[in-house]
């Protein structure tokens, strides 16, 4: 196992930025950079041996700041996915929020995704960035400091660790919005990697995908994951909680507790052979397979663009709007002074 450190380039206003690379024994390797402290590559073997880049991303920094290019890999936080009308109640306190889609809040405000963050320490096979926001960032309670720690093994799990510090109590739902396409062959869509997903129910949703507080069986409709099946088969079927070509941007509800350690989706790539099996313990997975992205441009890595459906997002976390739905969903709050810990893990073999 070894780390090496090198410079990724700068930021239009002149700020560096580095890349950390982890590559084991096998020569499987995961690339992190302080931009979002965000994936930026990671290589993975076929069925026979053959390393490519699993995710979708480029080769300088810069564009990760563009809001149309999707949060590529990069870490999200204080509150991952979208809350509505920008604002929620906290024991008798309202608290206003960017409002950075159309009148709702997505992605916290994207601050976390948009900024350096600092390497905390590095180890034989982990790097760990932390990140620091101040009381009322945002429009946030706390003064918030999440850390993040990635560990590549010899067995190809990435394993990524959040912990969450407070002096307040204050919402906390990190993920990281890596976009998968197992061939490495981002010229392709991933509508044809076969993907099962752990979860019986899903959260219902408005016209602006936000959520209703229903809850809604997948049975007998096309967000039915549980049977591994082409994600293509049923993508562009008309359904009240997807938004035209968009396709899939919606959120299961996992079987598994939040706190329990359990298996929530596979994901599969017959040509080569690569499955990826995502394990978390949080409650839900939002399932996103690019549909807002351009259909053109937004030139990516040397293998391809970041374009329309070429990677799917799964991303772990609590269910949408939680903080406006706390008495109908799987929801805690991080506690003043007490560290809020989750984990997930992107077990990667090849068949």
């Amino acid at each position: 196992m070894s780390i090496t450190k090198k410079a990724f380039g700068a930021l239009d206003d002149g700020t560096a930025v580095e890349l950390y690379t982890i590559t084991n024994k096998s020569g499987a390797s995961v690339s992190l950079q302080t931009l979002g402290g965000g994936i930026q590559a990671l290589n993975m073997p076929d069925r026979n041996g053959r390393l490519a880049d699993v995710v979708l991303g480029f080769d300088e920094p810069q564009p990760y700041l563009d809001g149309d290019t999707g949060f590529q890999g990069l870490l999200v936080g204080r509150f991952a996915n979208r809350i509505r009308d920008a604002k929620f109640t906290l024991d008798g306190k309202e608290y206003r929020l960017p409002a950075n889609q159309g009148s709702w809040t997505l992605h916290g405000g994207g601050r976390f995704s948009y900024t350096i963050w600092q390497v905390k320490e590095t180890g034989d096979d982990s790097v760990t960035f932390e990140k620091f926001s101040p009381d009322g960032e945002d429009g946030f309670p706390g003064n918030f400091t999440m850390t993040v720690k990635y560990t590549l093994t010899e067995d190809n799990t990435l394993r990524i660790e959040y912990t969450i510090l407070s002096d307040k109590k204050t919402p906390a739902n990190p993920t990281n919005h890596a976009y998968f396409n197992l061939g490495g062959r981002p010229q392709d869509t991933i509508e044809n990697h076969l993907l099962k997903i752990n979860a019986d129910y899903f959260t219902e949703t408005d016209p602006n995908q936000l959520p209703t507080g229903e809850i809604t069986p997948v049975r007998g409709t096309m967000m039915d994951f549980t049977e591994a099946h082409k994600i293509g088969d049923n993508i562009d079927v008309p359904f009240r909680a997807t938004l035209g070509d968009v396709g899939y941007d919606n959120n299961y509800c996992l079987r598994n507790k939040f706190g329990e350690f359990a298996e929530a989706a596979v994901l599969y790539d017959e040509e080569s052979g690569r499955k990826l099996s995502v394990y978390t313990d949080m409650p839900a997975l939002q399932l996103y397979c690019g549909g807002w992205l351009a259909k053109s441009g937004n030139h990516g890595k040397a293998n391809g663009d970041v374009t329309y459906r070429r990677g799917v997002a799964l991303e772990t976390q609590f269910y949408p709007d939680s903080v406006n739905f706390a008495d109908k969903f799987p929801f805690e709050y991080a506690a003043a002074g007490e560290e809020f810990k989750t984990v997930t893990e992107f077990r990667f073999t090849a068949e």
